[in-house]
């Protein structure tokens, strides 16, 4: 997919993760963010992004936003439980192939969370760096790992199909079967088939591979 990339709800993270992505090349014109805060949206477009102002959990408009063919999505609102609905709308609104990124503060919330493909806990990655600052090192995201949660998935192994997900290690959160995200007592019900991928919880630069492996950096791309 060539298409934009949109980012839903422009406050600090978004903001944050806005300047990331221009300073490593994205060409500022596939920059589309939507808020409904005048003063954000006056701030995306500073920084050359097309701007919608609007409530992203209002379909029609996030409809204006071009979600349908957008490459990536980028859901950075509060609280919690507005990133969950506004993740799960935007996942039926999107293609299927496009990537769904969503910041959450508590983890608890991340089973609830039908639709992202990755899923970053602030409040670790805050906690991280205030604590790094209290030391008087500086934290670069970029080079340090280890400072929050990821959601990524890895295809079963042969060893795998036919176990539950309980039996996968204490990282495995859900299943991804067709297309569809298995979570909480839906994923724990399933005997794992060939072509599933199993949602793992991951801290860190690893992401755990079945009992025994040493598992796979989360730095690599990781295939959905």
């Amino acid at each position: 997919m060539t298409g934009p990339t949109l980012i839903i709800g422009f406050g600090a993270i978004g903001a944050s993760a806005a300047r990331l992505l221009l300073s490593t090349g994205l060409p500022a014109e596939r920059l589309v963010v939507i808020d409904q805060r005048r003063t954000a949206v006056t701030e995306a477009a500073d920084l050359g992004a097309r701007t919608v102002l609007g409530d992203a959990a209002d379909r029609s408009a996030l409809r204006r936003t071009g979600i349908a063919g957008a490459r990536h999505v980028i859901v950075a609102v509060q609280p919690d439980a507005t990133a969950v609905f506004i993740t799960m709308v935007a996942r039926e609104m999107c293609a299927p192939d496009a990537v769904v990124v969503t910041a959450v503060t508590d983890r608890k919330h991340v089973a609830h969370l039908r639709g992202a493909d990755q899923v970053v806990i602030s409040s670790d990655t805050a906690g991280a760096a205030l604590a790094a600052g209290a030391l008087g090192q500086r934290l670069a995201p970029a080079q340090q790992p280890g400072s929050g949660w990821l959601v990524q998935s890895r295809p079963v192994q042969s060893s795998e199909i036919g176990l539950f997900l309980r039996e996968c290690g204490a990282s495995a959160i859900g299943v991804l079967r067709g297309g569809v995200r298995h979570l909480g007592a839906a994923a724990a019900s399933l005997r794992l088939a060939a072509g599933d991928r199993i949602m793992i919880m991951c801290r860190g630069g690893v992401v755990p591979g079945p009992p025994g492996d040493p598992g796979t950096p989360a730095t690599s791309p990781v295939p959905r």
